[in-house]
C-alpha cells in the first residue's frame, strides 16, 4: 500500500514539474476546424496539466503494486510518465508527437535491454518484444493506409512502442492490448454518438485507448495465475 501511495507521489511530483512541457505541446501545435470544438473542452489550460498529473499519479500507484523486478518497474513508471503526457496531448490537440514517441520507445528499449542483463528477464523476452513490436507498427500502418481518415501514424508508431513493451511479458498481452483498445474506444465512441456529443465523422483520439489497453493488459499479465 504505502508502496503504491510513494509511487503516486513520485509521478504526481514529477508530472508537475513538467507542466511546462504540456502546455508547449499543445499550444505549439495547430488544432485544425474539424477538431477545434473538441480540443477547446479537452485542451484548455485548467485540464491539461490536471489530467497530466492525475494520469501519473495513477501510474505510479499502479506500477508500484505490480509484482515485478525493480528494473522492469522502473522501466513501466517511466514509461508510464511519458505516456501520461502524450494521453493529455493527444486529448488536447489530437497529436503524437514523434520525440515524445521516441522518448517513450528509446526508455522501453533502454528498461527491458536492462532487465536482460541484470537478470530479470531473458533474450528471449527481449526477442519476443522487438518482434512483436515490429509486428503490430507493421499493422498499424497497413490501418492507417486502408483508413487514412481514422488512424493517424503516431498512433501507429505509439502502437509499436507498446506492443514492445507488452511482448516482453506474453503474446497474450499483446493480444489483450490490442482487443482492449479497439473494445474501449469502440464504446466511448458509441457512447458519444448516442449521447450526441460527437457524429460519424467527428475524429476521437485513439492514443488514450491504446495506453489504456497496454496498462489493463500489464496489469493482467504480471497478476493473473500462471
Amino acid at each position: 500500500m504505502w508502496g503504491s501511495v510513494a509511487g503516486a507521489l513520485l509521478l504526481g511530483m514529477t508530472a508537475w514539474a513538467s507542466t511546462g512541457l504540456v502546455r508547449r505541446c499543445t499550444s505549439v501545435m495547430p488544432v485544425n476546424s474539424t477538431t477545434a470544438s473538441t480540443s477547446r473542452h479537452a485542451g484548455n489550460r485548467w485540464m491539461r496539466w490536471r489530467i497530466h498529473i492525475l494520469l501519473a499519479a495513477l501510474t505510479g500507484a499502479g506500477v508500484m503494486a505490480l509484482p515485478v523486478g525493480p528494473v522492469v518497474q522502473a522501466t513501466l513508471a517511466a514509461a508510464g510518465l511519458g505516456l501520461a503526457l502524450l494521453v493529455t496531448v493527444d486529448l488536447a490537440v489530437h497529436r503524437l508527437p514523434d520525440r515524445l514517441v521516441g522518448a517513450v520507445a528509446v526508455v522501453v528499449l533502454t528498461g527491458l535491454l536492462a532487465s536482460v542483463l541484470l537478470g530479470e528477464g531473458s533474450w528471449t523476452d527481449l526477442g519476443r518484444a522487438a518482434v512483436a513490436g515490429i509486428a503490430v507498427g507493421a499493422g498499424f500502418l497497413v490501418l492507417c493506409l486502408l483508413t487514412p481518415a481514422g488512424l493517424g501514424l503516431g498512433d501507429a508508431k505509439l502502437a509499436a512502442v507498446l506492443a514492445t513493451l507488452l511482448g516482453w511479458f506474453s503474446w497474450s498481452a499483446v493480444l489483450a492490448g490490442i482487443v482492449l483498445a479497439f473494445v474501449t474506444g469502440g464504446l466511448v465512441a458509441l457512447a458519444l454518438l448516442v449521447a450526441r456529443r460527437a457524429g460519424r465523422r467527428t475524429p476521437i483520439a485513439f492514443g488514450p485507448f491504446l495506453s489504456l489497453g497496454a496498462a489493463l493488459a500489464v496489469a493482467v499479465a504480471t497478476t493473473a495465475p500462471a
